[in-house]
């Protein structure tokens, strides 16, 4: 596990990192320099699978504390799509999600808003992304094939050190978004 308060309005979280959602720790390590961050990783040889909690039933105490602490969250997740490069963008902050999917799909990656009350969608109230004072959260669904593109090797241990161009794009166009829509400071930019 990761986390570190940097005080600032925005918290980063991954709850399924390392290998439970391949890829997203090194997304949100890359991204969040500077920012707040809450990063649980699955760091077993096999089965990190079986360590995966439901957002809505996500009740580790600190990452509770870290998001009531946070006027906002950006939440890093992935889902299981092997053959579309694509990331669905959703939460309660359909305003913020917008403009980061708008942002993605300049910047040549495929991205849409996720629908408001469907699967994926990072709208239910009991989430940890959205339990932070606002409760206004964006979250980022990366599918297994776009997180895969973004590294030479895609092991755990593999992916600390194989990141590509395509990686390094996608973080860039990840600060650009946060840049957009929350300030200047936001994502260590």
């Amino acid at each position: 596990m990761a986390a570190r308060d940097a005080g600032s309005a925005l918290l980063v979280m991954a709850p399924h990192g390392g290998g439970i959602e391949p890829g997203i720790s090194e997304i949100v390590r890359a991204f969040a320099a500077g920012s707040s961050v809450y990063l649980l990783e699955g760091l077993k040889r096999r089965g990190n699978k079986s360590l995966h909690v439901t957002s809505a039933h996500f009740d580790c105490p600190l990452a509770v504390r870290m998001a009531a602490g946070h006027r906002y969250i950006l939440a890093f997740h992935g889902y299981d799509e092997p053959f579309r490069r694509h990331t669905l963008i959703g939460g309660t902050d359909r305003r913020r999600a917008l403009l980061f999917a708008e942002t993605l799909e300049k910047h040549g990656f495929s991205a849409e808003l996720a629908a408001e009350r469907g699967y994926l969608s990072g709208t239910n109230p009991a989430s940890i992304n959205n339990r932070c004072q606002t409760g206004l959260s964006v979250q980022f669904e990366i599918s297994t094939a776009q997180r895969k593109a973004m590294f030479e090797q895609f092991t755990l241990k593999g992916r600390r050190t194989s990141q590509n161009e395509v990686f390094s794009r996608y973080v860039k166009a990840l600060k650009a978004g946060a840049r957009i829509a929350y300030g200047p400071s936001a994502a260590g930019s």
